[in-house]
């Protein structure tokens, strides 16, 4: 006996694509559908990018363990006329029930019904993955069933490309907003130092860091950008990370950026000209940290005129627009600033770590 797949469903257009729209279990939805992957050699007329499996495993946590959570709607597309058929509640009605035919959907060699947006959210609802349970949660879903494969492939491409992306800066910002402090300080060690380092107003970067949003005048440091940076230099810093609390790291890393501001303070008075807090100039001054930090925190310094003293001890760097590190890009270009300017600094003795949290929360 066939199997079914029964949803309460509206028919219409959407911008002259005719789709059915409902309501179903994902792990229904996961069940019906498969993804085109696109492949060059194997499977050149394929729709979709690569699994990313990390991407994959983040969705499938958020609605798994979110009692409270969204996503927009699922778009699958039918490719058998097959698979599916729709009984109206009236003669003239636009709602009925949506039939799925299971046997057809799942028919290993052909894709009955592709996943055109939705294949991350879907890949591991199902269940059939060794420690994924399936996910019986409701979504919404919107299924179009007179396209060809080109249209298809235009939809994708339109929905992934055409759309504005959202600000990251801005995302991280909303993270700020929706956390309490004393959790952000634990579990996202690195945007709370970055965000601080804009709000407080004996900060360097004081009313610099951009937040997402409306853009304000001036020159700003992307939140982002920060917290990338930040996330590096803390992971390069083993004392810095023995300390285990988020304020006593950040009067750390805020006296660096001190020092770092009384060492070269052309670039804060002329930011555009200069790459120090630009791209991988700023990411190298971050690096710079971690070995600065590191090297002062050894011998239990921690102030601002201990760092500027360890600054000053290597090379003057030429950190202009048209100076000795024009051209480096990315981590790899902010790794070989870093490397080159931190083989200059002159480096002595160590000190306990209780000793050290003593002296910088000040007990």
């Amino acid at each position: 006996m066939t199997k079914y797949l029964i949803v309460d469903a509206h028919k219409s257009k959407v911008l002259g694509v005719t789709v059915f729209r409902g309501y179903a279990k994902l792990s229904d939805l996961a069940s019906i559908s498969k993804p085109d992957i696109f492949d060059a050699k194997h499977n050149p007329t394929g729709t979709q990018r690569d699994l990313n499996s990390k991407h994959a495993k983040e969705a499938y946590e958020y609605v798994k363990n979110r009692e409270l959570a969204f996503w927009p709607e699922v778009f699958l597309c039918v490719r058998d006329k097959k698979v599916f058929d729709f009984k109206r509640d009236k003669k003239d009605s636009e709602f009925g029930q949506l039939r799925i035919n299971i046997s057809i959907a799942k028919r290993k060699k052909t894709i009955s019904i592709s996943r055109v947006d939705g294949n991350h959210r879907l890949h591991y609802a199902d269940g059939t993955e060794n420690g994924f349970e399936p996910i019986n949660k409701m979504v919404s879903f919107c299924l179009a069933t007179e396209l060809t494969l080109e249209q298809e492939i235009t939809l994708f491409r339109d929905i992934n490309n055409n759309q504005r992306r959202m600000n990251t800066s801005h995302l991280d910002n909303i993270e700020v907003r929706l956390s309490h402090d004393d959790k952000l300080k634990i579990e996202k060690t690195d945007l709370y130092i970055a965000q601080k380092l804009g709000e407080d107003n004996n900060s360097p970067f004081y009313g610099m860091v951009y937040p997402g949003g409306k853009k304000s005048t001036g020159f700003t440091i992307p939140l982002r950008s920060l917290k990338t940076g930040i996330n590096y230099l803390l992971s390069q810093t083993k004392r810095l990370k023995k300390l285990k609390d988020g304020e006593a790291q950040y009067r750390v890393v805020k006296n660096y950026f001190s020092a770092l501001r009384k060492w070269i303070p052309e670039a804060w008075a002329k930011p555009k000209e200069y790459l120090l807090l630009r791209g991988a100039g700023l990411w190298a001054s971050c690096f710079i940290g971690a070995e600065v930090i590191e090297i002062c925190l050894n011998e239990g310094k921690f102030n601002v005129d201990d760092m500027l003293k360890l600054l000053k001890s290597g090379k003057d760097w030429d950190w202009s627009n048209k100076g000795k590190f024009k051209g480096y890009s990315g981590r790899g270009g902010a790794t070989e600033i870093s490397n080159v300017v931190s083989s200059e600094f002159q480096k002595p003795g160590i000190i306990s770590d209780k000793e050290l949290f003593k002296k910088i929360m000040g007990d």
